[in-house]
This record gives structure tokens, sequence and C-alpha cells, in this order.
């Protein structure tokens, strides 16, 4: 697996230097054991005009370090020559990000933020990094530095002025740096047709596939791609999203749409040849456009469309139309999508993806093998993650209801030790976090009698409140596991409450969709996904079952939070609370868990799992219930996903395949 820690960009004639090699075997080495960011590189990454002739220097950047310049070579006029277009380059990428406002002329931070000097061996890089370490906002200065000239540009504005004192301010304005494997997808090439990248929720897979777009439109002229991603909503969303981040990144051409790029979804429509993926490559290639109907899968329809276009290669009258597609959300395609992909670009599919679709996707992570794998989930505290997991999967449960293999749980991000019948669990800790006050606890969990919930949601808004004097309402998130009439009822009373005693308003996110700036958002966990706040309060009113949606569920509420997350229980659980709160303080404290491996007969199976998940609900419960989750209430609508879940799976109550099925066809109906 590569190290996420390290990240290399040099030319092949500076790798030709033994003690170059050398440097760069104790810089890796470094970086795995201390746990730091470091990037070596010889030019900016992320701009590639700028380049030099001198081959014998590297430039290393660490976080809260001098940038340190190191000249292996003897001519020290030629690297004077190299160190100085360094830095004046870098003067140019800092005005035109506009950071020059915060950082100053480069002859000022050249003094106090550069290091530069000639090193013979590699014995001396450790001491060397330590003694040129950087504190206050000399470090904030340095680490823009370092995003400069890696691509992962910051919003000045956003981190702009003195050093944040409260552990708020610090997550708000934290400046964000791309590890070594994001930043290795971004800038450097691998000689494949076809490049997969899959990673947790949270570890920025859409953000990278947009530096990837950037990077690819503003190096290469004339090339035609094509953004594709299942869903019709998304898509617009993604539509939208790319002039604001084109401009954010500073990008001099105007977008040429449906010129060089498109943006829209997987099928489309024949009277639209731009409307999708399919419905150009029919248009394109005149191949017959087969409409959605039902019992129409989009499995066979790109499997008929790839034998048209076999057949017009055979016949010597087909070319690739597109140079690269890159394709979002990839567990929503099946392998004839990107064949189909493959077979109309010349050079490059990228192909985006969760390793869980929800965290019972069955489909083993150890059977595809990306090339990028992301498991450092940046948005949450590892503490927290693991915690989500072990409520998620029940491991405190017997049986338990999933466990993974342990490659599984290495490509999750874990890390295992195992002695006997026993797994010891831990994850690397993350810069974002590794700043914040050491009293900093990012979860709490209560139990509540029935009539006592609003007590212990209020208990914690006053924590989060007394712990940080400058949190806003807009700053907080209270989320329902449940969707019960008592649940709404209390709703209602919280929001009353909230106004009472803080003076705060609230949105409550089943009525309106939307997250209120200035407002305490109030939800179920239907209208949780994709939002993020710093602190998230989650309550739970009945005990806990095996519901595949009601742990997933639960799993993605916890995840929620950039600081802390408050889980509230129901006495219900009984003994199940008590483990809990002992993995919790576990957690907390040593940053592990101990789990007893389950014996298979101890592990739920999908069938039955299935089954618990269905209970004694009818299809059409679970349809109602999977539409709401859809935020799909429109009476036509419903009538039409209800008659397609009956005729493609009769009377089955199997939750999953409805779900599949449901959101397979969500966007054409």
């Amino acid at each position: 697996m590569a190290n996420s820690f390290y990240f290399q960009n040099l030319d092949e004639e500076t790798l030709t230097d033994t003690r170059i090699n050398e440097v760069l075997e104790e810089l890796e080495s470094y970086a795995e054991k201390e746990k730091k960011q470091v990037y070596v590189i010889d030019k900016p990454v992320s701009e590639k005009k700028y380049q030099y002739s001198y081959k014998k220097a590297i430039v290393v950047l660490v976080p809260q370090v001098k940038i340190l310049i190191i000249n292996f070579g003897e001519d020290s006029e030629e690297f004077d020559d190299f160190f100085n277009d360094f830095i004046e380059d870098l003067g140019y990428i800092s005005d035109k990000y506009e950071y020059k406002s915060f950082l100053g002329r480069p002859r000022k931070w050249e003094r106090d933020l550069i290091k530069s000097v000639s090193l013979e061996t590699s014995d001396d890089i450790r001491s060397f990094i330590e003694e040129n370490g950087l504190s206050g906002i000399e470090a904030r200065k340095g680490e823009l530095l370092i995003s400069l000239l890696t691509g992962s540009i910051n919003d000045i504005e956003r981190v702009d002025g003195d050093v944040p004192t409260s552990t708020l301010e610090q997550i708000k304005r934290n400046i964000v740096l791309f590890d070594g494997e994001q930043t290795r997808f971004i800038f450097q090439h691998k000689n494949k047709d076809r490049v997969t990248i899959q990673g947790l929720a949270g570890t920025g897979k859409t953000e990278l596939l947009l530096h990837k777009l950037k990077n690819i439109y503003v190096n290469e002229e004339d090339t035609k791609i094509f953004f594709t991603c299942f869903n019709k909503i998304l898509a617009k969303n993604l539509k939208e999203r790319i002039p604001d981040f084109f401009d954010f990144m500073k990008v001099g051409e105007q977008i040429k749409w449906n010129e060089r790029l498109w943006v829209e979804r997987s099928w489309g429509s024949q009277a639209n040849r731009n409307s999708g993926v399919y419905s150009f490559i029919c248009n394109h290639y005149g191949i017959p456009f087969q409409r959605y109907r039902w019992g129409l899968t989009f499995e066979s329809v790109c499997k008929n469309a790839l034998d048209k276009l076999n057949q017009l290669e055979e016949e010597r009258s087909f070319e690739p139309f597109f140079d690269y597609m890159l394709i979002d959300e990839s567990q929503d395609f099946n392998e004839a999508f990107f064949q189909l992909c493959e077979k109309v670009t010349k050079k490059q599919v990228y192909i985006a993806g969760d390793i869980f679709q929800n965290i019972y996707d069955y489909n083993s992570i150890a059977e595809n093998k990306p090339d990028f794998l992301l498991n450092k989930v940046y948005r949450t505290d590892p503490k927290t993650l693991m915690f989500a997991h072990t409520v998620g999967f029940g491991l405190l449960e017997r049986p338990v209801v999933r466990w993974l293999s342990d490659e599984e749980w290495e490509a999750c991000g874990y890390n295992i030790e195992k002695e006997g019948e026993y797994y010891t669990f831990s994850r690397e800790p993350l810069k974002r976090f590794e700043n914040l006050d050491e009293d900093i606890i990012s979860l709490q969990l209560s139990t509540a009698e029935s009539d006592k919930y609003l007590d212990e949601v209020l208990w914690s808004l006053r924590d989060i409140k007394d712990k940080n004097p400058t949190v806003e309402a807009g700053d907080i998130g209270v989320v329902f596991l449940e969707n019960h009439d008592k649940n709404y009822a209390l709703a209602e009373e919280l929001s009353i409450r909230i106004d009472q005693e803080f003076g705060w308003s609230s949105v409550k996110g089943y009525e309106v969709k939307a997250k209120g700036k200035d407002s305490l958002f109030i939800s179920n966990r239907n209208n949780i996904k994709g939002l993020e706040f710093p602190f998230i309060v989650c309550i739970t009113t009945t005990s806990l079952n095996t519901h595949t949606s009601i742990r997933n569920s639960l799993y993605m509420m916890l995840t929620r939070s950039f600081i802390t997350s408050y889980l509230i229980l129901s006495e219900n659980n009984g003994d199940l609370n008590s483990k809990l709160e002992g993995a919790v303080e576990t957690i907390m404290d040593t940053g592990k868990l101990e789990v007893k491996e389950p014996k298979p007969s101890e592990i739920m199976d999908k069938s039955k799992l299935m089954l618990e998940a269905s209970g004694d609900k009818s299809q059409y419960e679970i349809v109602e219930d999977i539409l709401l989750s859809f935020d799909i209430d429109d009476s036509k609508t419903k009538q039409k996903m209800h008659t397609l879940v009956n005729v493609m799976l009769k009377d089955s109550v199997d939750t999953d395949k409805i779900y599949t099925l449901i959101n397979q066809n969500i966007g054409f109906i």
C-alpha cells in the first residue's frame, strides 16, 4: 500500500544521483515513522510551465517546517540561479492566488520561511528538519506556501489572519493540504486506460476529480472530456460547481460546454444528444438509442451499444471521440458501462467511487484493487470513525452485523494487531486534529430515559456552548435516527426550547431540505447525507436492531462532525449501552479498540440480515421508506416506482435489492 504521508515528484535525471536517493529513502522512512506529511519536489507540481535545468537540488516540504532547498551539486552559481528562479516563480504563484496580502513579498518570506543548504549524506536530514521548525503565524504561512507548490489551493479569505486560538476557529480556518495519495492521483500519470480511485465517504473523491479535470483542461489543449455520474441531480450539481471551481483555481480559459467539456448523467435523452454519455454515443456513431422502459436495465443497454461499436470497428469506421472520461459515484454502475466509456475514449477513463455504497455493501473490497485507495477520512476524528464502525457493524454484539477480512479492514485504513482470538484496531492520527486542545473529546455518549430526551439534547447544546464560546447556531446539527411521529413532536418542541434558552433560530431539514447558515439544523436521518457540521447531536429513541438502513444511518450521522459527535442512546438497549460506553472510553483514552474475533456462526449471514431488515413490512412499506429517504413525495413518481419494483422483483421484500433497483432508476422517473 502506498505511503500516504509521502509524496515525491522529481525528474528522472535528478534520481540518477545516489546521494539524492539515499536522502529520499530517509525522508520516506521519516514520513512513515513520524506520521508527518513530507513532499519532495524539484519544481511546483501544479504549474507545468515552471521548469529548471539544474538537476542537483530537491525541495523538501514538511508542514510546520521551513521549506528546505537542498543542493547536492558542486556548482554554487547554478544552484543560486535555481534557488532564485524557484523563489521568483513561487512569488508569481502566490500573487496569482492572491496570497500576497497575507504572505507578503518574496524577499520577506524567503528570509523567514526558506532554508537552503548543501547536504553530503543522509545522516543529517532528520536533525535538519527538526532544527528548522516553525510555529505560530510563520507555520501557517509556511503551510500556505506548501499548498501553492503542491496544488492544494486554499481560500485565502478563509485562512487569513492571526493564529486561531479556539478549537472551533482552528477547524474552520484549517489549512487543507492533500496527502500523498491524493496528490499522486491529481498530478502523476499512470500508463493505463482505466484508472480507479476508491475511498471511504469523506475522503474527497469528487473534489479530486474536479482537480484532475482542471489539470487536464488547462494543460492539454483541445482535449474533449466527459464528466459523468449516474444521477441526474448530481450531474446538475457538478455542472453548477465547475465554473465556480475553475474561477477559484484561476483558470483563465473559458469553458467550452459541449465542445471541450460535457457534464451530464450516464443515460440521457434521445431528443438531446448532449444530455448523457449514452445519448451522445448513439447520436455520434449512428447506433440505435434504447429508451428507458420497464424491464430494460442500463447494463443491457450498454452491452448492446458496445456490440454495435465493435461492429463499426470491424468495418473500420470507428474512432474514439473523447480524450478523457471522468466517472463519479462508480458504485452505481456496472462493468458494461465502464467498457463502453473506455471504447469511446482515446487516453484515459478515471473512475471514482466509495469503498462502501453503504456499510452493508457485500461486494468484497479485496476483489477490486483500485489504483488509488483513500482510507484517511479528513472530516471526522479517527476515534469517532472507529466508534461509528463499531456500532454500525455491531462488533460488540453477537451475532455481529458484519465482519471484514483482514485485507478489508486494512483497506478501510485500520491497523490490526492480533493476539489469540482478539483483534486490536487503531487508525493513524491525522494532522487536522493534532493541534487541538488535549481536553477535546470527539465523541460523547449518554443514555436517556423515555421522557428525558430533550433534557439530554439541551445538555449537549450547553456543553458545546460552554466549551466553545464563539459557536454559532449554524455550527450545530441535531438528528433523530427513527422516523417516528414522537420524534417529529420532539423536534418541534426542541425548536421552541432552543429559541427560548439560546436565542437561536432553527430549521427543520425534513421541511426545508436545506441547511440554514445562521440556524441550528434539526433533521431526521433522511436529510443529513452530504452535510457536515463542527458539532452533531444524534438521538436514538428506540433500541438498536440489525436493520441495515438504521445502522448505516447511525454510522453516517456520527461521521458528520468536524469536532465532536454527541450520541444519545435509548435506555432500552440494556447491556449494550454499557458495552458501547466502555468502547468509547477505551477509544478516547488509547485510540484503540480490542474486539474478540467472532466465530463464523456468530456473524449474521446476509439472508438473515435482509430478513430482519424487512421484518414484518410489506414490499409497499419498504418502497415507501426508501422513497422517503430520497425525499420523493410526488404521488405519480411513487406509483411508477411501486409498479417498477413489483414488475422487476415480484413479491420480494429484500430491502437491499429494492433499494438498489430504486437507486438505479430514480434519475429516469
